[in-house]
């Protein structure tokens, strides 16, 4: 293989999917093992209860049989920032979307913030969840008109997830899946992302139905899929969404990433007018794009093991498939054992997402070296010719076959309308074995982060992660670098530091809580009254710290020392991204507090607080006071020779037990007078509780962890990836989404079943209200019906006047909707720039307010005079 070949590789290093019966990667690849279906035939009562009329499930051809997801009603609407109004309306197939996709991310170990671009490639089916809804008033048309676009779904995904490389929607029908794949891989090759979703949603209205099987359809009329069987009679609906995310291969390999299988080439054509009609295949559009993706791959065919067909189990299309790849194999001269599969037998045809189905159950056969087997499948179709080809059907699961070459597979998706893709996949490249989890490093230390955005998903979080650590087959390093780096971190927030994987599991089964969602506030004390223990090797692995030491000196007094670690770790920290609420400083760490918050020059803060520390011992029984006099006023001295400055952080202080926020300027004299009353043992000098001293973090590695642990868990960002972590990037449990049912379907629909708890809204003092308006002494509650037109708008329970429009997930367009509302029901007219600036129900009631007082005023001035006018003849 040459090196243009090798540089044009694409890594799939992350996964995800909703397909029915299976909720993820590991439960799909478990019913694909064992050879199961997840076509289900329904009951009468079932259907019944679903609302389908008696009269439907009475006709011949009327088909009790559904590839259906459960939970399509279900979404967590908080985690995205989406009002629950809007949520209601969006198209199921979005709300899927959206979620996988951050599973997908989260299984390839990546959670943005990073300086990349991000492609999304995605298509979906029909939105027929639209045409079940109510219809929208005049003020919600224009934006359900722009939300309920299928081609919205990758504008929503780049921006909810932020992501901010091509954002392109794609359409070819059955084959939208690898088509979207294909413009994925090209899109890396260009140069255009760094990293890309693709990937498709379909989703059936109504779940849990049947279907119609028509005489002259392709669908089957028994509820059975039978790809390239002689019993075949047609093809079967379902539901799915699923997605890949994809990488250049020498990106994956130099960043750690899991590479779960290579893309070698891919391929995309037309059938044209060469078929009998429009929905019909064509044997030679489907041979060239074989051959094409093969000629793209640079492989020879005969290596390629295992072809995932689009199989749907129809009379004509399976024959025309494998009729084009015997084909493709006679003109490129492959005739070596080639096992062919079709999964749609197992879930169902997944329309716009069932090439992801079959691309996903590809990756995993050459990952995990297993041939799943095709269900349905006992007898040849008499249609199709195979002899000689050393095409075969895979009936039973079984071993991928020994060779001397990386296991190999092929991928088709087939569109009507004549749109066919194939790709050519490999094993992942072989890596070293790691050394055995419990003999890396033993006794190294690492941070382990867990967080979610509510209580129930942190619990479900926590349990999740101690399974997946129970076996302890990963290597510590890797399971914290992937929490650390490949997560968002969230509000509720929970760190461990330990090198044992054994020891994490353990505290996970302890069912902890999130840390006190409190501020960040750090001690800086050094340790006049309790000395610290200082590690001087931990200057070789946080290169702050070495630097600060250097000014030191050589025999220099502990004080000293003690400042110059104070600011190193200080700058350390503010190296990982760590910004402190608060400093608070003890003793002479006040000087360095001050000088940490910019309001003191730091050679300035350390020369005083070494002179402080010095003065301290020079009063004690048996010092020199003069000494200590003397001290005291070049302090004075120093801090006089440079007023202080406004502060760019709160600084406590806790002799005195006073604060000083942020952009104050601390009061002249307050830092030698707090050095005058220690050393008259004046004042309160003892560290404060419930906050960490600075140098506590000077003590060893592992304690300097836990001090950044601990300031993650207090909301800091941390720049995990400067602790110079060794860790892959590794699959671990995805995010449990906390889910509320959003369904603004009548009932009965297909989505009956436990609902979700109501949406959660932060309301202090709420103002309750109806849609009709309220009167107060005659005048009209302006604050009580913009507050009934919020909670319209947005879909919540209750408001209250400090709340944020955005926090409660609004945004332009539904902004664009309360001002059609205001000037509807107020009869006045504010500007949509004004209504977002002033963002609170309550500023928004005082610009209505404000209109409504100036237009009383207009009327006063512009009304006839009470008396009658008079009245003169023409």
């Amino acid at each position: 293989m040459t090196l243009a070949q090798e540089s044009r590789l694409i890594a799939v290093v992350g996964m995800a999917c909703r397909f029915p019966g299976a909720r993820d990667t590991d439960e799909y690849w478990n019913a694909l093992v064992k050879g199961t279906t997840s076509l289900v035939p329904l009951t009468a009562d079932e259907l019944a209860a679903k609302g389908v009329p008696q009269d439907v499930l009475a006709d011949p051809q009327y088909i009790p049989v559904a590839g259906a997801l459960d939970g399509v009603e279900m979404f967590d609407a908080a985690y995205f920032g989406i009002p629950p109004a809007e949520a209601a309306a969006m198209d199921p197939q979005h709300r899927l979307f959206l979620q996988e996709a951050v599973h997908a991310l989260e299984h390839a170990g990546w959670a943005g913030g990073e300086d990349r671009r991000v492609g999304v490639f995605c298509g979906s089916g029909e939105n027929r969840y639209a045409a079940m809804l109510p219809s929208p008033d005049s003020g919600a048309r224009t934006h359900r008109s722009m939300s309920d676009a299928p081609a919205a779904l990758p504008l929503r995904v780049s921006y909810h997830l932020d992501l901010r490389g091509p954002s392109v929607f794609v359409s070819s029908l059955c084959s939208t899946s690898l088509t979207a794949v294909h413009l994925a891989r090209h899109s890396l090759l260009a140069g255009e992302c760094e990293l890309a979703l693709a990937g498709a949603a379909s989703v059936r209205m109504p779940q849990h139905h049947g279907y119609r099987a028509l005489d002259g359809s392709v669908m089957s009329p028994d509820g059975r899929l039978r790809p390239f069987d002689s019993a075949a009679r047609g093809t079967v609906p379902g539901s799915g969404v699923g997605i890949v995310v994809l990488k250049r291969l020498d990106d994956a390999l130099r960043d750690g990433d899991t590479v779960h299988a290579v893309i070698r080439g891919s391929a995309l054509n037309n059938d044209g007018a060469d078929r009998q009609s429009f929905a019909a295949p064509s044997v030679r559009g489907q041979r060239d794009v074989v051959i094409a993706a093969l000629t793209d791959a640079g492989v020879d065919p005969a290596t390629v093991g295992y072809v995932e067909a689009h199989g749907t189990g129809t009379s004509l299309g399976d024959p025309v498939e494998l009729a084009a790849l015997r084909e493709a194999r006679e003109q490129l001269g492959a005739t070596t054992p080639c096992a062919v599969g079709a999964v749609k037998s197992s879930l169902g045809h997944l329309d716009t997402a069932a090439g992801m189905a079959g691309l996903i159950k590809a990756v995993l056969a050459v990952r995990e070296g297993m041939v799943p087997a095709t269900v349905g499948h006992d007898e040849l179709n008499p249609l199709i010719d195979l002899a000689g080809s050393g095409l075969y059907i895979s009936a039973e699961t079984h071993p991928w076959p020994h060779t001397d070459h990386p296991r190999r597979a092929a991928v088709t998706a087939l569109g009507v309308g004549g749109t066919n893709a194939h790709l050519v996949l490999e094993q992942p490249p072989m890596r070293p074995a790691p050394a055995p989890a419990g003999q890396a490093a033993p006794d190294e230390p690492h941070v382990f982060p867990l967080s979610a955005h509510t209580p129930l998903s942190f619990d479900r979080l926590r349990d999740r992660l101690a399974e997946t650590l129970e076996p302890a087959e990963h290597a510590p390093g890797d399971v914290a670098r992937t929490l650390q780096e490949g997560r968002h971190h969230r509000t509720l927030r929970r760190a461990w530091v330990s090198p044992s994987l054994r020891e994490i599991g353990t505290a996970l089964r302890g069912t902890p809580v999130p840390a006190p969602a409190e501020g960040l506030v750090l001690a800086i004390d050094l340790g006049d009254e309790h000395p610290y223990a200082l590690d001087e090797r931990l200057g070789e692995r946080v290169a702050e710290l070495r630097r600060a030491l250097e000014h030191t000196g050589s025999g220099a007094s502990r004080a000293v020392v003690a400042a110059h670690t104070a600011r190193g770790l200080l700058d350390a920290l503010t190296a990982l991204g760590v910004v402190p609420d608060a400093v608070a400083g003890v003793g002479a760490g006040e000087y360095l507090a001050f000088a940490h918050a910019g309001a003191l020059p730091w050679d300035v803060a350390l020369r005083c607080a070494e002179r402080h520390s010095r003065a301290l011992e020079a009063s004690l029984p048996g010092g020199d006071l003069s000494v200590c006099e003397r001290l005291l006023e070049e302090v004075e001295r120093d801090l006089a020779g440079c007023p202080p400055t406004p502060l760019a952080v709160e600084v406590r202080s806790v002799s005195s037990g006073t604060g000083f926020p942020a952009g104050r300027v601390p009061p002249t004299g307050h830092l030698s007078a707090m050095t005058r009353a220690a050393v008259t043992g004046e004042g309160d000098f003892a560290p404060p509780s419930g906050c960490p001293s600075l140098l506590d973090g000077a003590a060893g590695w592992e304690q300097w962890l836990r001090l950044v642990a601990h300031c993650w868990e207090r909301g800091a960002d941390v720049s995990w990836h400067l602790l110079h972590g060794t860790g892959r990037r590794i699959p671990l449990p995805g995010y449990p989404f906390d889910e509320a049912r959003h369904w603004a379907a009548p009932a009965p629909d297909a989505t009956a079943g436990p609902a979700g708890a109501p949406p959660r809204v932060r309301a202090a003092d709420p103002v309750r209200t109806t849609a009709a308006a309220s009167r107060a002494d005659g005048e009209r509650s302006v604050l009580a019906e913009l507050g009934a037109i919020w909670q319209t708008v947005l879909g919540v329970p209750e408001v209250a006047p400090e709340d944020s429009f955005f926090d409660l997930g609004g945004h332009s367009l539904l902004a664009s909707q309360v001002m059609t509302r205001i000037r509807e029901l107020f009869e006045v007219r504010i500007p949509l720039g004004d209504l977002l600036d002033a963002e609170t129900l309550e500023g928004m009631t005082e610009l209505v307010q404000g209109e409504l007082a100036a237009l009383r005023v207009y009327a006063t001035q512009t009304a006839p005079p009470d008396e009658a006018m008079e009245t003169v003849e023409l």
